[in-house]
């Protein structure tokens, strides 16, 4: 059997400008980076998980330096990569959808899971779909 596995400690969704997309989740989510360069921005998230935004353009070959090498890694083009943030229930959930509207981005669906969880989907301006989650969309949450 292989070691134990641990959380998902990083998220990173590519785009064509980090700065603009870091703008949207401020502006939409109210995260405060706590790295911002011009081809990555880094929020610190709960439970110590990291969204990193990296632009396309910085991914393109290994970087190595004297610490050791980080391979090549991203995509050329938009892949509609998904990043699902959790609250804290229903009331919650509906506080979003209301936030969402007043900001204007467009609500792209709704979902009411079997195992008693709501989802609700928007976009980003690069367009990635975003989910705002509560319990019970999944056996692990």
């Amino acid at each position: 059997m292989p070691p134990k596995l641990g959380q998902v400690v990083e998220t990173i969704l590519y785009t064509s400008d980090a700065q603009k997309l870091a703008e949207w989740y401020i502006s939409i989510f109210g995260l405060t980076p706590f790295l911002s360069a011009p081809f990555v921005v880094g929020f610190s998230l709960p439970n110590n998980t990291i969204l990193l935004l990296f632009s396309r353009s910085s991914t393109t070959a290994d970087k190595v330096s004297e610490s050791g090498t980080i391979p090549k890694h991203g995509c050329e083009t938009g892949l509609g990569q998904h990043i699902a943030f959790a609250c804290d229930g229903v009331a919650e959930l509906e506080e979003w959808e209301t936030w969402f509207e007043e900001k204007g981005v467009e609500i792209l669906g709704r979902m009411e899971w079997e195992r008693g969880g709501k989802s609700v989907y928007v976009r980003d301006w690069e367009g990635h779909v975003i989910e705002v989650m509560t319990r019970g969309v999944w056996e692990v949450y």
